[in-house]
């Protein structure tokens, strides 16, 4: 432990005096610099709390097809959701996402199915979909653009 108390005295012996005040302005700059990008970050960190991880991880995307086109003149929505999602949490992330609270949600489970590309055989993937009934002068634009 002597070898260690050695090192810190001469360090402590080269920042006294001029080296000091100067250390000491610029350390002062700094803190005032920092203060202005905490509170960027919290002003940040306060717009990206409004969406969660949650409700992007339980909403994946939307069905994109004729017949969903045609459901959502009725305002029903399809979606893919997670495999682990429930009727509740897929509620609590539309509201969270879209500022929306549906009438109804209904869940499907869809087996993937058998495919054969040549000799091999394959299965496409086990998908999870959400239809979602929408209250009547609500829309929500899934199909703008497509």
């Amino acid at each position: 432990m002597n070898i260690l108390d050695r090192f810190k005295k001469s360090a402590e012996q080269t920042h006294k005096g001029s080296v000091a005040k100067k250390v000491t302005k610029v350390s002062d700059t700094v803190v005032k610099d920092m203060e202005e990008v905490v509170t960027d970050k919290v002003a940040k960190n306060s717009i990206n709390k409004s969406l969660s991880s949650f409700a992007c991880r339980t909403i994946l995307a939307p069905v994109v097809s004729e017949k969903t086109a045609q459901m959502s003149d009725r305002n029903i929505m399809v979606l893919h959701v997670a495999s682990g999602a429930n009727k509740i949490t897929v509620r609590q992330a539309l509201i969270e996402l879209y500022k929306v609270r549906p009438l109804k949600v209904n869940i499907i489970n869809t087996r993937g199915k058998a495919v054969h590309f040549g000799h091999s055989k394959g299965k496409r993937s086990d998908v999870k979909k959400a239809i979602v009934t929408l209250p009547a002068g609500t829309h929500i634009d899934v199909f703008e653009g497509v």
